[in-house]
């Protein structure tokens, strides 16, 4: 199968949001926050801090996405806040290809680091796994972040002349 990456457009907004519910992970404060972020990046109103890649088939049709964008007042460095794949594609390499793409994105800009955080949750072991997969590195934990027993995990990539 021929998988392209490209900017999410206003019309990947109904695949992008079936594939947002469909992911079981995610509480519904949760997928309601993604479907959210989209609106508002559709719409033109992230001004910016919210940007939308997607992994699409030869049809064009959305199989997941990544949403990042550059961490204030921190120099050349950027987060990952949402990489949702269609359960149908996880683990058929889209997320791997969604990271690789815009991590050469941010080295022809200039980022030096990638910043990704998740929950300590069992539920959320094959995203940790994922990360680590793709070169991210656990350097902190917050215990009891979430809630008492669910710890934020902090992994960063570094990128460019940084890079380990």
């Amino acid at each position: 199968m021929d998988i392209k990456i490209r900017e999410v457009a206003s019309k990947d907004k109904d695949v992008i949001e079936t594939i947002i519910r469909s992911n079981e992970n995610f509480t519904d404060e949760e997928k309601w926050c993604a479907a959210e972020l989209l609106d508002m990046y559709l719409k033109g109103t992230t001004q910016g801090e919210y940007l939308f890649i997607c992994a699409v088939n030869e049809d064009d049709k959305p199989l997941g996405y990544i949403c990042y964008g550059k961490t204030p007042f921190a120099d050349d460095v950027y987060d990952i806040y949402w990489i949702v794949i269609d359960p149908v594609w996880q683990g058929k390499r889209i997320g791997r290809a969604l990271v690789k793409y815009v991590e050469d994105m941010l080295k022809q800009k200039g980022a030096r680091m990638i910043v990704a955080e998740t929950s300590s949750q069992q539920k959320y072991e094959k995203p940790r796994l994922f990360y680590e997969k793709v070169g991210f590195a656990e350097v902190s934990r917050v215990r009891d972040f979430y809630r008492v027993g669910d710890d934020k995990i902090i992994y960063i990539k570094r990128i460019g002349e940084l890079e380990n």
